[in-house]
């Protein structure tokens, strides 16, 4: 029922992020927001749920277990995702984004990049858009791999229409096409850009190929930045204008990558590649309880909750959660769905 009536709701507000926020801060349900609503607004929820499922279009919501969990820590997160196709998986995942108006260089190494990262096991998200978001859906479908579009608009349409054909090729072999806009809602300019984040949002890193000064691109990067996640950019020739925002990104710290191994190394995913975490960490500035977590979380390849990390430590309750607590504060560990992981 929640998800009905947040539907509901979403499409009266037009998935206005402040004034959902300000309705779930004050009654924390979604029904009894929409129940406060005057008669002159109210709609009919259950036809626009059963418009949903006849158009193939699923709903998740934030406080689903099964939410993008990487994209529930982010600021901003949104309160739901309408996808088509398959759920969000927990594979890891990295964004390729660029311009619209890229070169066949451009093209070709934007797929590329894609088939080889999909052939390393990484998910592709992007935007559908044309130029390097086709072309980097396209690579991944190649390589037999899983690709996700982020759509700025309701998923009952396709935008661009070019990318028809791709839209449901991502579909049909098992990848996603999602959107946090209810159905019925056009993409207008801010959506865009709101859009941006999500890409990033649901990745480990964003790959950078093809940017323009002035480039939604460029957006994607700085809310890359703000998540905490990497920024990789392929370098161009330096008259070449749809390089002129790429190299602004590599000389504010974003890291040059010039093949998909590079991406890969640095994610710490390339076969054969792995440093020990352990390396990288000032354990002379840690105390005993915090060397025996270090310890712990390095040698485990998945995140450990508290309970978990509390029986294979032996230590207190309490030495565990301040631990913890210095160690994300440090940016040595990091937390997600009540789990850590360095």
């Amino acid at each position: 029922m929640e998800r009905i009536f947040y539907n509901a709701l979403a499409g009266i507000l037009k998935n206005s992020y402040a004034q959902l926020r300000n309705f779930w801060d004050v009654h924390h349900s979604w029904r009894a927001a929409y129940e406060t609503l005057p008669q002159s607004l109210r709609t009919n929820p259950e036809k626009q749920w059963k418009d949903l499922e006849d158009y193939g279009v699923s709903l998740i919501l934030r406080d689903d277990p099964n939410f993008p969990a990487l994209l529930r820590e982010i600021p901003f997160p949104p309160f739901g995702l309408y996808y088509r196709g398959a759920p969000v998986s927990i594979k890891p995942k990295i964004a390729i984004v660029g311009t619209r108006k890229a070169t066949a260089t451009g093209l070709a190494t934007a797929e590329q990049f894609a088939t080889e990262l999909s052939q390393a096991g990484l998910e592709i998200v992007s935007g559908l858009a044309l130029g390097i978001d086709a072309a980097a859906h396209t690579g991944a479908l190649e390589a037999g791999g899983v690709t996700i579009a982020v759509l700025a608009n309701g998923l009952d349409s396709i935008y661009p229409r070019q990318n028809s054909d791709l839209h449901a090729s991502i579909i049909a072999n098992g990848g996603t096409i999602l959107s946090e806009y209810p159905l019925g809602q056009k993409s207008y300019q801010n959506q865009f850009l709101e859009r941006n984040r999500i890409v990033s949002g649901l990745s480990l890193g964003v790959l950078a190929i093809e940017a323009p000064e002035r480039s939604g691109t460029l957006a994607t990067a700085r809310f890359a930045v703000e998540q905490n996640r990497d920024v990789f950019v392929v370098p161009g020739a330096i008259n070449n204008t749809n390089y002129q925002g790429s190299h602004a990104l590599i000389q504010s710290g974003a890291a040059l990558v010039t093949c998909a191994n590079d991406v890969l190394q640095m994610l710490e995913l390339a076969p054969g590649k792995k440093t020990d975490v352990r390396s990288r960490i000032p354990t002379e500035l840690l105390d005993e309880d915090q060397k025996v977590i270090v310890d712990i979380l390095a040698s485990n390849s998945d995140p450990l909750h508290t309970d978990e990390i509390i029986a294979k430590s032996e230590l207190s309750d309490s030495a565990v959660n301040s631990a913890l607590a210095t160690l994300v504060i440090s940016s040595i560990i990091k937390e997600t769905g009540g789990r850590y992981f360095i």
